[in-house]
């Protein structure tokens, strides 16, 4: 296959003029937000910083205190009560605030992946808060806008936009599911095709098969105009990191978001620590099974305060997800994100094992696919996904006997696919013990 190089185009610079020309003509709103963020972040620890921090946080509370049913009783931010989707759901009303009641707002939708979905509402200033949130961890990962957006996830009826917006933000939506040889083998030259400078955001296990594909067709590099790679919704593995820059030429860094919020974290290019971002969110760590706030490296729940969603203020949001904080680091940073608390998989000793360990079977030759289910304290069972060249199976088990214990029990299963979520997610690991 013959890729074509692709220089920037006018139509490129027309959409990035007349995206910034809007925004001037609605008086700079998303840039005063780009230019808030900025200074934030890369001016954390000025006293100048740290006061902008501070007030975007007490602003929050005294409006959820004043303005909601739920909140009013609540004082100091120590007294804020852990939330979750939970609880959300069984007292919707008493969370929303009441100068929005009967405002035109923005309605989100919670994947149903791990629960029953979760409509929430935003105002417009926190949507315009998400929007240049995106824009500045974009262009930390080389995005700039006016690039064609190769957007690779699952598109149900709910996400998915009329070809005419597609045109206007150009988006072109790739389907995760269903992902075989003849579909990949039709995107890569529809992009090839496409003398646009080009950024991929999507699922990792989509990344993965790409470049699954692109190994079997012992492809060299493709030099077709990607500027960024951003990964989203799941871990990413070794292999899939390495091959996507072996084969697109630019670093693939991980974001760390959901729909309830907007963007939290984010990799910096060629780091594995994510950025947080505390210029739109508080962010605290607190430990699996209490709540008190854990120690630095410990890992814990991702609790996050929104500094932005004055409609249905979210203090002490429990994410559902588990990661491990490094105060040493100015600003603090999350060192790992291991996902769902759920999906989280313990050693025979009751201690937390990566995901990673998981992820990094497609390393075999002959694994496409892995999964790791904990049944009891030291019963396992690997579903593994495999070619006729796979013949490793010992040493597969011996691996995981170092990072699980040498007294786990760990069955091997063979299996045509890993199932994927109905959000077009793939769980690499599953607990059925805790």
């Amino acid at each position: 296959m013959k890729f074509m190089k692709t220089p920037l185009t006018i139509l490129e610079n027309l959409r990035h003029l007349f995206f910034w020309s809007i925004d001037a003509l609605r008086g700079f709103k998303i840039k005063k937000h780009v230019n808030d963020i900025t200074f934030i972040l890369e001016n954390y620890s000025s006293s100048e910083a740290i006061k902008l921090q501070a007030n975007k946080k007490r602003n929050v509370l005294n409006h959820a205190i004043s303005t909601t049913e739920f909140y009013k009783n609540y004082k100091t931010f120590d007294e804020f009560p852990i939330i979750n989707k939970n609880i959300i759901r069984t007292r919707k009303k008493d969370f929303e605030s009441q100068p929005f009641t009967g405002q035109k707002l923005k309605t989100v939708t919670t994947s149903g992946s791990t629960s029953i979905a979760l409509e929430l509402i935003q105002d417009k200033n926190k949507t315009l808060r998400n929007t240049a949130d995106t824009i500045y961890f974009s262009k930390l990962a080389g995005f700039k806008i006016g690039y064609k957006l190769l957007y690779l996830r699952h598109w149900d009826d709910h996400l998915r936009k009329s070809n005419v917006r597609n045109f206007a933000h150009n988006i072109k939506e790739l389907e995760v599911v269903n992902m075989n040889d003849d579909y990949i083998s039709k995107i890569l030259m529809q992009i090839s095709n496409d003398a646009s400078n080009k950024a991929w955001l999507g699922y990792p296990s989509g990344y993965e098969l790409i470049c699954k594909y692109l190994d079997r067709k012992h492809s060299e590099p493709l030099k077709i105009g990607v500027k960024s790679i951003i990964a989203m919704s799941e871990g990413v593995n070794k292999y899939t990191k390495e091959s996507m820059k072996k084969y697109f030429g630019v670093p693939l860094v991980s974001r760390y978001s959901n729909m309830e919020n907007g963007i939290v974290a984010q990799q910096k290019l060629d780091t594995n620590s994510f950025t947080i971002n505390w210029a739109s969110y508080y962010v605290e760590i607190f430990r699996l099974n209490e709540d008190v706030p854990a120690d630095s490296g410990e890992p814990g729940r991702i609790i996050v305060t929104d500094l932005y969603n004055y409609a249905i203020p979210l203090i002490r949001y429990d994410t559902g997800d588990v990661g491990v904080i490094d105060y040493s680091i100015t600003p603090p940073v999350l060192k790992h994100i291991e996902g769902r608390k759920a999906d989280i998989i313990y050693n025979t000793k009751g201690e937390i094992i990566s995901s990673f360990i998981v992820t990094n079977v497609v390393e075999y030759k002959g694994i496409k696919q892995g999964q790791l289910i904990q049944k009891s304290k030291k019963e396992y069972e690997l579903k593994l996904n495999a070619t006729s060249e796979f013949n490793q199976e010992q040493e597969i088990i011996k691996e995981f006997k170092g990072y699980l214990g040498d007294d786990a029990n760990i069955d091997v299963t063979y299996v045509k696919e890993i199932p994927l979520l109905s959000s077009g997610k793939r769980k690499a690991t599953i607990n059925n013990f805790v």
